[in-house]
């Protein structure tokens, strides 16, 4: 029930246009019944009967029956098709903004497949089955009245026949739909293991490949296509018994009503003209039954569409916050903060405590697995921390609106992605106010402008999926500069530049210093280089916050920092770290 409530609010939305569509079938349905009534009057009245003259009007009658059944059926038919894609738009979008509301660590569990799936896959059939069987079915249910209505009215006892068989039909309708439910159910998630597996397959090409694996990866994609094989023979026996039984009654019934409706023109108790238009219907309602039937088969497998994706729209979401963000960030402080990722029991931050001071450009250091990451996922509420509070103007900041907040943060990461697009629309994101001229000067100061103008194409080049015609170094400097286009309150550079050399590093970040000035940055390095000037160096160790101060002041009273220091001189690497 909770299901059907959940739909219809989407239904509603579009009422009157799927009513509209119901009406149309229903009235064309009507009308190719009553077409087939002019059978009658052709035999008893014009055949045998000889009234010619009346057959112009039989034929015209025909015609127009006939005519106004087939515009009305192709009009329902372009006003299903119309209403699913309007659907299926609604439902699309709503589930995307669902997805982007999922907690992180629920999006990293799943594979891309899975999530394609529901676009590709499960929301067609939902907006399919709403919008298109379901207008079908009460037009099959409809001409089923009317066609009850004509069948009683000629002969009862026909009528009887056609309900004694009909009510076998219901049986096993009833028997066969929980079944058929959840088989179905079960069929669509192997065939997304299967999708997920083939999307693994090729994107791992080049290490299957290098590593002589060919093999091993057949095998391991047949024995996953084996699972679902199975699952779709299963669903495949399961509909075939149904049909045998469901095609036994239809074709008894129909030689019972031949029987009696032979018996009865021999007797005399019916026309010529009324047993043939009685069995005519009597074989269509027959074929509407089974249509209806149907009709509820595969509604208990639709209905398992639904409920997986309303599964998604009911499962965790991001607390969104309510509190407005109105005025500038003036304090970030980490209050007893501790974080263990889901799924795992150690904690990567340690009733942390730290102040983040606004206008400075703050550098997080220390070794793999302190915990400098884990900080920026906490700010950006890709996670909430398992206990204590992250507070921004005294305000804890799963309070604060996430809209607000976030459009005061940008983030570049170490592997930032870009789209298979255009370098301009992978700096844009949309974003209609920023100016050619804007552009153009934070890719300067990213140190990527001079580079984009040599290509062929500019700013228009396609880069290709994920951006895999630039190099690691290149992908870097243009997330850079979309980071810093919209000059935010706090930018996080999360080893944004581990993939540059020292000298496009070094002006980069005389660039970015300057354009920076006043504003809140927050570096995460291993390079000393990156760091070396930063207002604030903060040390972090096994989730803590160990040592704080200037680069000068760590080196001379410092401890894990100059640790730090030496190990990057003798690896000779410039980097801090590993």
């Amino acid at each position: 029930m909770k299901t059907i409530r959940w739909i219809w609010g989407y239904v509603i939305k579009a009422r009157w246009a799927i009513g509209l569509s119901m009406l149309v079938l229903i009235l064309g349905q009507s009308a190719q019944i009553l077409a087939q009534a002019s059978q009658k009057f052709l035999i008893d009245d014009v055949l045998v009967g000889k009234q010619y003259d009346m057959l112009k009007w039989v034929l015209l009658y025909f015609t127009v029956t006939y005519l106004t059944s087939y515009a009305l059926n192709w009009w329902g038919r372009y006003l299903t098709r119309m209403n699913g894609l309007t659907l299926h738009k609604h439902m699309g979008g709503s589930l995307m903004a669902v997805i982007q509301r999922t907690p992180v660590s629920s999006i990293q569990s799943g594979r891309t497949a899975k999530w394609v799936q529901y676009f590709t896959s499960d929301i067609q059939q939902v907006s399919t089955f709403v919008t298109d069987e379901l207008p079908r079915g009460i037009q099959q249910i409809a001409g089923m009245v009317l066609l009850i209505g004509i069948i009683g009215w000629n002969s009862p006892v026909v009528l009887g026949i056609v309900s004694i068989f009909s009510v076998l039909y219901i049986v096993i309708g009833r028997y066969f739909s929980p079944i058929m439910r959840k088989q179905t159910r079960e069929m669509q998630e192997k065939r997304g293991e299967l999708l997920t597996k083939i999307e693994e397959g090729i994107s791992s090409t080049r290490e299957v490949i290098a590593f002589n694996r060919l093999a091993w990866e057949e095998k391991s994609f047949r024995s996953t296509f084996a699972v679902f094989f199975d699952k779709v023979m299963q669903n495949g026996k399961l509909a075939n018994s149904q049909l045998l039984l469901s095609n036994s009654v239809q074709w008894i019934g129909r030689i019972a009503v031949l029987i009696f409706g032979g018996y009865s023109v021999i007797k005399g108790d019916v026309t010529i003209g009324s047993f043939v238009i009685v069995y005519q219907y009597s074989n269509q309602l027959f074929t509407n039954y089974q249509t209806v039937f149907n009709f509820t088969m595969n509604m208990s497998g639709q209905l398992a569409y639904v409920d997986r994706v309303k599964e998604l729209f009911d499962q965790e979401k991001i607390n969104e916050g309510t509190q407005p963000l109105n005025r500038a960030v003036a304090s970030i402080q980490f209050e007893k903060v501790t974080f263990a990722y889901p799924g795992t029991e150690r904690n990567v931050l340690n009733e942390l405590k730290l102040s983040l001071p606004p206008g400075n450009k703050i550098a997080i250091v220390g070794a793999s697995g302190g915990g400098k990451s884990t900080i920026t996922q906490l700010l950006l509420r890709f996670f909430d921390p398992s206990s204590g509070y992250i507070r921004v103007n005294g305000i804890p900041l799963s309070d604060i609106r996430l809209s607000d907040w976030l459009g005061k943060v940008s983030v570049v990461f170490q592997e930032p992605f870009l789209l298979p697009d255009t370098i301009r629309n992978n700096l844009l994101l949309g974003r209609s106010d920023v100016t050619e001229n804007r552009m153009i000067e934070a890719c300067r100061d990213a140190q990527i402008h001079d580079f984009i103008v040599s290509l062929e194409q500019g700013y228009d080049t396609v880069v290709g999926e994920r951006g895999y015609t630039l190099s690691g170094g290149q992908r870097q400097r243009v997330a850079i500069a979309r980071a810093i286009m919209g000059d935010p309150e706090l930018l996080i550079l999360d080893e944004a530049t581990s993939a540059l050399d020292m000298e496009t590093e070094m002006k980069l970040q005389e660039r970015l210093d300057k354009r920076r000035a006043g504003k809140t940055t927050i570096v995460i390095a291993h390079r000393l280089s990156t760091i070396r000037n930063a207002d604030l160096i903060m040390v972090m160790h096994q989730g803590r916050l160990v040592e704080q101060g200037t680069h000068d002041e760590l080196m001379a009273k410092g401890d894990a920092y100059q640790r730090l220091v030496a190990t990057m001189s003798e690896q000779r690497s410039g980097t801090i770290g590993a």
